[in-house]
């Protein structure tokens, strides 16, 4: 592993350890808000780049579209 690689390694391992820290340090309640923003933006997300490759489809066809990957998508 490169000098680089390993800096990148150690920032990522920080970074996680730090959100992990945070995360247990919320409510459940915060966690689930968290949660329902995080799920809403991915949404977003996954909307914007349907109507970028299809600009053509309705509101309704993304609407679908992203519902079915959420429906469908695999894991592992």
């Amino acid at each position: 592993m490169t000098a680089e690689e390993q800096f990148h390694a150690e920032h990522e391992r920080i970074a996680h350890e730090k959100q992990v820290a945070i995360y247990r340090n919320m409510t459940p309640q915060q966690r689930i808000a968290q949660m329902v923003s995080m799920n809403q933006s991915a949404r977003e997300l996954m909307a914007a780049g349907f109507r970028a490759r299809h600009p053509d489809w309705t509101d309704s066809q993304v609407k679908k579209a992203v519902a079915e990957r959420i429906l469908y998508a695999r894991t592992g």
